[in-house]
């Protein structure tokens, strides 16, 4: 039984459905370089009606989501198995670009079929991408010395003295580099952990959690990981006097009538 609406497509098809869309998506990163060379020496405020009303800054910021989708794009197509069958659901779809975010579906029908799973022959469910445990290892080695290295700097950061610190480089407090480089140290140390479980001559088959959970895919930009922070810490921020003000209330708060009546005694 099928749950939902899926598609069934040859990996062949979907590979060059997927090629299609990274040209796409790299002729626009080459029309925004276009645009910011043309627009160099503009002002952080100066917008243009060509480009939409943006600045500079939101032009980049554009760029940059989209040479990371072209990244994510490219790991998708060279992940796919050769002769094999793939049911995709909306979700999936949607992750390969076959349709936009907005669920506007682009020309993929002539190479997707309705029907029942059962009448293909071994497809797989969803986008998962092939690994050999060789690649994955390696994987998780290079991530394992980006965290160690991070670590290192907190330390270094730690040790240094006042008179090392200067007005474009000030010596953070020793809590913030001490708690930094534990965290680090522990992202390091799961990353070994996990590599040091993988059999190297096993082939794997990754889903989305996967990746996450193994931190195998392309490290999202600054700006981005900078906006999901402070979009966190705002939500919690918020949060927290929310509850100050509720802590705060008695129960006559909740019972205006009540309460003016007892005043008014």
């Amino acid at each position: 039984m099928i749950r939902g609406l899926q598609m069934v497509i040859k990996a062949e098809a979907l590979s060059r459905r997927i090629g299609e869309r990274i040209v796409a998506q790299e002729a626009t990163i080459a029309a925004l370089d276009a645009r910011l060379k043309e627009r160099d020496g503009d002002a952080p405020f100066d917008c243009r009606i060509e480009d939409g009303f943006k600045t500079i800054e939101e032009l980049q910021a554009d760029r940059d989501r989209l040479v990371d989708r072209v990244t994510q794009l490219t790991m998708l197509r060279d992940g796919i198995v050769a002769n094999e069958t793939y049911t995709l659901n909306r979700r999936d779809l949607r992750a390969a670009g076959l349709i936009t975010s907005e669920g506007e579906a682009e020309a993929v029908v002539e190479d997707l079929e309705w029907g029942d799973r059962a009448a293909h022959k071994g497809p797989i469910t969803g986008l998962k991408l092939t690994f050999s445990g060789a690649e994955i290892r390696a994987l998780l080695e290079a991530r394992q010395r980006v965290y160690e290295e991070r670590a290192a700097h907190w330390q270094r950061e730690r040790e240094r003295t006042p008179e090392d610190q200067t007005d474009e480089r000030p010596r953070p407090p020793d809590y913030m580099c001490e708690n930094e480089a534990e965290e680090h140290d522990w992202r390091a140390e799961v990353l070994g952990f996990l590599r040091d479980h993988i059999e190297a001559d096993q082939t794997y088959r990754l889903s989305e959690a996967d990746l996450a959970f193994g931190e195998l895919l392309p490290e999202k930009p600054g700006w981005m990981q900078q906006s999901e922070y402070e979009e966190r810490t705002g939500m919690a921020f918020s949060l927290g006097r929310i509850a100050k003000r509720f802590e705060r209330l008695s129960p006559w708060d909740f019972c205006p009538q009540e309460r003016a009546a007892d005043r008014d005694e």
